[in-house]
């Protein structure tokens, strides 16, 4: 990750890469090169709710049950998407009350925004 700790993005509180969804496609292929090489997670998020993650080929072969993924680069990816994931627990989803009444905050703030200018 020391390419990408120049660049936007934030780390978690336990070093977990991640990218807004606009910052994801902005640096979408610095992305692929750091969760590839370093065998990483590189999470994306959308108003700080994680919906996608990048990660290495060994982390979808853990996945299909292979068992020949290496022990450190395991233990690293189970590490590094409990760290995006904020300590193991994802998210529960909003009800569509909650993500109604957070798309309205948003498109206040938007406006206050507009109107400050």
């Amino acid at each position: 990750m020391s390419e990408m700790a120049g660049k936007t993005g934030k780390r978690g509180a336990q070093g977990a890469r991640s990218f807004s969804t606009s910052e994801g496609r902005a640096n979408f292929a610095l992305a692929l090169e750091t969760a590839g090489r370093e065998k990483t997670v590189v999470g994306f998020d959308r108003y700080g709710q994680p919906v996608a993650a990048l990660v290495p080929i060994e982390a979808v072969q853990m996945l299909a049950g292979h068992g020949d993924v290496d022990p450190a680069a395991r233990a690293k990816i189970v590490r590094m998407a409990k760290a995006f994931l904020g300590g193991g627990a994802p998210a529960e989803p909003k009800t569509k009350a909650a993500k109604k009444k957070s798309g309205k905050a948003v498109k206040s703030a938007k406006k206050t925004t507009r109107s400050r200018r």
